[in-house]
């Protein structure tokens, strides 16, 4: 892993309620074993000590297995290793050290008080070096570090590998979605251009030439993962001037636009099928014709896509095969919540999609 990937890294394993718990735990049960001990004067830093080395290690063990300057979740064994083994070694001594000279006791031996003079000459005496606590304790979190450092990253790396694979399915799946969508359209505005081909050969052809128009721009548009909805918004004027064509006056549209709205990014295919599917199921079948209203409106965080039409909605609900693309292809839109709302308002049929916009 690279320096930034690892602090964020950091980060969520010490913001995780769970880790925190468990730390809390353990380091009460160390506490209070140390406080039940008939040992007086523990103190203030060796009940803390526990507190402070459990999240030494949830925070910083890790780190030396993750750190391999490219794009790899994890260092080898043996580099792991020799990392772990020199960065748990200076963090350890860093806060058995600090902990020592704030005035931690049993860091150094303790002090007994002297036996009675016996009445026969000792033993000549045998030398033994003093037991640290302090060496012994840090030898033993050392070990540990490096054992919990290599499974926690071992850990890590399986999830971040698991959301990768999951990450590359969904895109796949909103893929193959997409490419769904666009031969969709085509075959749509063909069928308008069968209709005219014999009422209007004139208007036939020129349809045929915005057709052309149209798929080119759903080629390029398609390609991208998110488009700004001024492109969305010239992709539909383009297939409304279609429409107009085959049509005419029975197709009547009002644009409630913006300014700020051609600046949003959303998803490439969100606002041509609610217009498609308006225009297919709420005017072409109704000889009088009727009209559409697109419209952007912002609340707050929260930015959404309305498209009304006259007639009502038919009946269960229809949505098309755009409308259900566009809602399935919404619930693989896993970084910005998103919604779907088709609904009947008295006389009228109203499409709307609610999303929250990426910053910047």
């Amino acid at each position: 892993m690279r320096q930034e990937i690892i602090a964020k890294s950091i980060i969520r394993r010490v913001s995780l309620p769970a880790n925190l718990l468990m730390v809390g735990l353990v380091g009460g049960m160390f506490c209070l074993f140390g406080l039940a001990t008939p040992e007086p004067g523990i103190g203030f830093l060796s009940a803390l000590l526990p507190f402070i080395l459990l999240f030494g290690h949830l925070a910083l063990s890790p780190v030396p297995w993750q750190w391999t300057g490219d794009d790899a979740d994890r260092a080898e064994l043996g580099r792991g290793f020799i990392q772990a083994f020199c960065f748990d070694l200076v963090w350890i001594a860093l806060v058995l050290g600090c902990l020592h000279l704030l005035g931690w006791g049993s860091l150094t031996p303790h002090t007994l008080p002297p036996w009675p003079e016996p009445a026969f000459p000792p033993p000549p005496p045998f030398h033994r070096q003093p037991f640290r606590p302090g060496l012994g304790l840090g030898l033993v979190n050392l070990a540990f570090g490096i054992a919990y450092g290599w499974v926690s990253s071992a850990k890590e790396a399986t999830e971040a590998s698991e959301r990768r694979t999951a990450e590359l399915l969904r895109h796949s799946q909103a893929r193959a979605l997409q490419n769904q969508l666009e031969p969709h359209v085509l075959y749509n505005a063909l069928n308008g251009i069968a209709e005219l081909v014999h009422e209007d050969p004139l208007a036939a052809e020129e349809a045929i030439a915005r057709l052309a128009d149209l798929y080119r721009m759903l080629t390029v548009h398609g390609d991208a993962a998110l488009v700004s909805l001024e492109q969305e918004r010239r992709l539909v004027e383009a297939y409304l001037a279609m429409e107009q064509m085959r049509l005419g006056d029975r197709l009547q549209v009002t644009w409630q636009w913006p300014e700020w709205a051609d600046a949003l990014r959303l998803p490439p295919l969100f606002l041509l099928p609610l217009v498609e599917n308006a225009v297919k199921h709420g005017i072409a079948p109704v000889e009088a014709g009727g009209q559409v209203v697109i419209s952007c409106e912002r609340m707050g965080d929260w930015a959404q896509l309305v498209v009304e039409n006259t007639g009502k909605l038919l009946q269960g609900g229809h949505r098309g095969v755009g409308v259900g693309n566009l809602e399935t292809r919404l619930g693989l839109w896993t970084e910005i919540s998103g919604s779907f709302i088709l609904t009947a308002r008295g006389t009228w049929t109203v499409a709307m999609v609610k999303w929250r916009p990426e910053e910047g």
